[in-house]
């Protein structure tokens, strides 16, 4: 039994690192494919906020990754490329952008569509365009499909572990845990560390469908980890100007209301809000829509609101060098 339990670990750990390769190499790769493409298209988002939300949902759909994503915008912002206002957008679209991934996943609990086979034909004919294709932009494009490919092949991987584990009384208590508090700051450390809001969504499903994990307790960490994924964004804006670090608060801000604004009625109507999505559906496609459904709304709450978020994180952060300024001839 030791020797089962320390093969399944390891396979499990494999399974995790297969699939965040995957997420990698389609990040990575989809950057060298349309990266001048993406920043074009990003710089011309500066007269519409709204403009900037369909940006933001398109480009983080495809580049699987609302932390790259935000980075760019960032150094667009520090550049002079975008307004405030209009990072902002993009931010917001970000997030919604970011939840298509783990709405893939969930097909594979589908029956009758094995999507894990169709992840590894799509991965070996990446393979072969890689191998045998000259051409720089065939071969990222090989790229991206093999990264598809490992995505499903390493959830079925964890999957697979997971059924293993799912009997033993210690691993339950692990994801069973009773406590929505305890839940959410799980989402927001585990986010943090793997950096990557897609990873641990796909990840809640894979448990979730293995029967570890309930839609209320998958809700929690999913808001946990739309706060988490903003700290990556926080220390890459650092030593930038007060409009990025300004971008890089709001993200944080628009991810915390958003949270707020969904933790009290699941505290006092979980039950009923767990019925409305599981009763149609399958508990991983219930999770994935609940994140969709989830970063779609606050995004709609705030956008009509979007110019007090901005006077908000501009009075939050502070010009740095106005500020010694102002209390230069404070004394004299």
């Amino acid at each position: 039994m030791a020797i089962s339990v320390f093969n399944q670990s390891l396979l499990l750990l494999g399974g995790i690192t297969v699939f965040l390769l995957g997420l990698m190499s389609i990040s990575e790769n989809m950057n060298d494919l349309t990266g001048e493409r993406t920043r074009k298209l990003l710089s011309k988002c500066s007269s519409s906020a709204v403009r900037g939300v369909f940006t933001g949902t398109v480009v983080t759909a495809l580049a699987q990754s609302s932390i790259a994503i935000n980075v760019v915008v960032i150094g667009f912002t520090e550049s002079g490329l975008l307004s405030l206002y209009s990072a902002c957008g993009i931010v917001m679209g970000a997030n919604v952008g970011t939840t298509i991934t783990a709405q893939i996943i969930s097909l594979s609990g589908i029956s009758a569509f094995d999507i894990t086979a169709l992840g590894s034909l799509v991965a070996f004919s990446g393979m072969i365009m890689k191998v045998t294709v000259k051409n720089k932009a065939t071969k990222a494009i090989g790229s991206v499909m093999i990264g598809f490919g490992l995505i499903f092949i390493g959830i079925e991987i964890m999957s697979e572990s997971v059924e293993f584990f799912k009997e033993f009384e210690w691993f339950k208590r692990i994801f069973l845990i009773d406590n929505p508090f305890v839940l959410f700051l799980n989402g927001i450390v585990l986010t943090a560390i793997m950096q990557s809001s897609s990873a641990v969504t796909s990840s809640m499903v894979v448990l979730a469908v293995g029967g570890l994990l309930s839609f209320k307790n998958s809700v929690f960490l999913i808001l946990g980890a739309n706060i988490g994924t903003c700290f990556p964004v926080i220390l890459s804006s650092l030593k930038k100007s007060e409009t990025a670090r300004r971008v890089a608060m709001f993200n944080l801000i628009f991810n915390a209301f958003g949270a707020v604004l969904f933790f009290i009625p699941m505290l006092f109507f979980g039950d009923e809000i767990s019925a409305l999505f599981t009763s149609t559906v399958s508990i991983g496609r219930a999770i994935a829509n609940f994140h969709t459904v989830f970063n779609l709304i606050v995004t709609l709450i705030t956008l009509p609101m979007l110019k007090i978020f901005v006077k908000m994180v501009s009075r939050i952060v502070i010009d740095g060098k106005n500020l010694k300024k102002n209390k230069t001839f404070k004394y004299i």
